[in-house]
Formats: C-alpha cells, sequence, structure tokens
C-alpha cells in the first residue's frame, strides 16, 4: 500500500513517496568519509551538471546545496556507510541525494539559536524553492544497504532532463 507524500511545509521528517516505483539515481558516486566528504561532493556534482550543460549558477547553487547534505552526513551519519552522491532526472529538474545508512535519522530542525549548526537544510530549502526532502532506501553501490537519502532538485530546462536520462 502506498502511503501519500507529505505535503507539509516542515519536512524535517517528511518521507518523499513521489518517485515512481523503480525510478532511481542514473549516476552514482562513492562519498569518502571524512572531513573531505563535502569537497568532493561539490567536485563530483560541479563537474557532472556542468558537462550537462546546466548554467553556471544552478551549478553553484547545486554546489552549495550538495556540501551542506553532504556534511550533514559526515557530522550526524559519519559511523553508518556507505555514503553515496546520487544524482537523476526527474520531470523539468535534476534531483541530487546523499544518502548515508543511518535509516532510523530525523532531519534536524532549524533554530537562528543553534549556533554555527542548524542553517545548512534551509539553504538547501531556500536554493531548490522547496524541492526537497528524504526517502527511505537503499545504497546503490555494492550490497544494498537500507538507510535514507536526502535529495533536493534544481529545474533545468526538458532537454538536460532528457541528456541525463540514460
Amino acid at each position: 500500500m502506498r502511503t501519500p507524500p507529505d505535503t507539509s511545509h516542515d519536512a524535517r521528517n517528511a518521507v518523499d513517496r513521489t518517485a515512481p516505483p523503480g525510478a532511481g539515481p542514473k549516476r552514482v558516486w562513492a562519498l569518502p568519509g571524512g572531513p573531505g566528504c563535502a569537497a568532493h561532493a561539490r567536485g563530483v556534482l560541479g563537474d557532472a551538471l556542468a558537462s550537462l550543460g546546466v548554467r553556471p549558477d544552478t551549478v553553484a547553487d547545486a554546489r552549495l546545496m550538495v556540501s551542506e547534505l553532504a556534511t550533514n552526513a559526515h557530522q550526524h551519519a559519519c559511523d553508518y556507510g556507505p555514503h553515496e552522491l546520487w544524482l537523476y532526472p526527474a520531470p523539468g529538474e535534476l534531483r541530487c541525494a546523499v544518502f548515508d545508512a543511518y535509516v532510523n535519522a530525523r532531519l534536524p530542525g532549524y533554530s537562528w539559536t543553534s549556533g554555527d549548526c542548524g542553517r545548512g537544510l534551509s539553504i538547501v530549502r531556500e536554493l531548490s524553492g522547496g524541492r526537497w526532502g528524504m526517502l527511505r532506501t537503499s545504497s546503490r553501490l555494492g550490497s544494498p544497504v537500507q538507510g535514507k537519502a536526502v535529495w533536493f532538485a534544481v529545474a533545468v530546462p526538458e532537454s538536460l532532463v532528457h541528456a541525463a536520462s540514460p
């Protein structure tokens, strides 16, 4: 039985069930553990989007958003590998996700009083125009491991969506 998508504005615990069954990332990269995780994700995603012809300002936004997601994966799920970076087409957009095996984690809430922490997902929400969320799923590299993928989408012309498809 399929659960309807969470339509609330609070994505902290939302589970995205809008992807069609069997849909998944078309490009997958392993992310290294440690503090270099975010830099690696920024570089890989930036190169992939640029090679597809995505506009430079969209690439810059995507690099910032993936940096936030990879940093969260390193800080909050460092012991829950594997960590993966996914890129896949959806109608009118490209979705990027960072996977980790911390399956029971909830997305942290946002707080202006939390010091240097807690603002990253607000950046993702803002830059993605609210097109982001979390999907409970399995890893794609090696043996499947249960976990979650936190994703965001960037709007691109339909021709680029088709270029990203196999």
